[in-house]
């Protein structure tokens, strides 16, 4: 048994073990980013962290390696299975309520049948983060989308006609790339960005160009570093 000593995010907890803080990535467990750098908050990243810690906050709970799994994460978390007072799953639990989702990373691993079930179920009956105002995994910011500006006599109203079509290689009057990289990753690029220049666009890929960063960051783009 190990004392709970913080909560990162919905699946990611931090545990004191032998005497050393540990930071644990809980197997088939993926919930809404709400520290990730360069990430905005995402829906109902809040309100599943917030579970997390009404699950196992100042409580003690039993870790359980997996053998299928590494030891530690690339970011040299331990990855473990973790359960409170010796039932309580604390995955299924998350994914039940519609706070996360099943994740595989390195191949099937223990209770992942089961977690696909409960995800079933969750989505089924549009709990936590598959019903409103998210409606799907990871869709979205926190709780609202950006407010829209009110046109004005000094911005005048772009005619939908005036956006560059499917396949164009202009940005006409929209000049942020909307790029999405090998590791499908959804990466944003202003003008002047260090890479803007040599970032193409292809629209059949599922490329796209946006005229604010509110627009990319609602459709789930990250802007680049500059």
């Amino acid at each position: 048994m190990y004392d709970v000593v913080g909560i990162s995010d919905g699946d990611t907890i931090k545990v004191r073990i032998n005497g050393v803080k540990e930071s644990i990535r809980i197997i088939g467990l993926d919930t809404p980013e709400t520290r990730k750098p360069n990430t905005p908050v995402q829906c109902f990243g809040k309100e599943a962290s917030s579970n997390m810690q009404s699950l196992v906050q100042s409580k003690q709970v039993q870790l359980e390696a997996d053998p299928s799994q590494g030891e530690r994460d690339r970011y040299g978390r331990l990855l473990r299975h973790v359960f409170v007072n010796g039932s309580t799953n604390v995955a299924l639990a998350q994914i039940e309520g519609g706070f996360g989702k099943e994740y595989t990373y390195d191949g099937p691993y223990a209770h992942r049948l089961e977690y696909l079930a409960a995800m079933n179920r969750a989505k089924t009956a549009k709990r936590g983060t598959w019903g409103p105002p998210c409606n799907g995994f990871h869709e979205g910011l926190a709780t609202t989308a950006p407010a829209q500006p009110t046109p004005t006599a000094s911005a005048p109203v772009v005619a939908p006609s005036a956006a560059p079509s499917a396949g164009t290689s202009q940005p006409g009057t929209c000049s942020i790339k909307g790029n999405i990289n090998s590791d499908g990753e959804k990466i944003a690029h202003r003008p002047g960005d260090s890479a803007y220049e040599r970032t193409k666009i292809s629209t059949g890929k599922g490329e796209r160009w946006f005229c604010s960063e509110g627009e990319a960051l609602a459709a789930g783009w990250r802007m680049a570093r500059a």
